[in-house]
């Protein structure tokens, strides 16, 4: 049994420090587990975060190469025979994906489903006639945000 001595000179002795070495590497250890944790942690969620705003960026670029598309002005988009341009469902099948990928790596963010339910709108009257929406292809997610903005 350690007699502990209530001298500070106790804690000069190699003696005592020897005897504690165990508690405080497991101490130590522990900490250093905790922070490795924790930067995983962070670095696994900026690295989703960077993959949907690529995935955004991506979108937006595609936007802007056809401009007359990402507006959803079925006015614009259907010619004089009333037919749609060939390329439009493409452009929503694209952005759709796109939704879906952001909504897969950033799932919590309110600030993404604002995002995407504004785009959404602009095209509400084509995605009320898209097979793809009628036959809940996309994930759960997205699918909520569908039904909310073509309620």
């Amino acid at each position: 049994m350690i007699c502990f001595d209530t001298h500070l000179a106790q804690f000069l002795m190699f003696d005592f420090w020897d005897k504690r070495a165990d508690i405080f590497m497991m101490i130590i250890a522990f900490v250093a587990l905790t922070f490795t944790i924790i930067q995983l942690w962070i670095s696994r969620r900026e690295s989703r975060r960077t993959t949907a705003y690529s995935a955004y960026q991506e979108y937006l670029k595609l936007c802007f190469e056809n401009h007359e598309l990402s507006y959803g002005d079925e006015s614009v988009i259907r010619n004089n025979k009333g037919e749609i341009n060939p390329q439009y469902p493409w452009f929503i099948s694209h952005m759709l994906f796109t939704f879906e990928q952001i909504l897969e790596t950033d799932k919590n963010d309110k600030e993404w489903k604002i995002a995407i339910t504004s785009q959404l709108e602009n095209h509400k009257w084509y995605l009320k006639k898209s097979d793809s929406v009628k036959r809940l292809e996309w994930n759960s997610k997205l699918r909520c945000i569908l039904i909310d903005v073509l309620k």
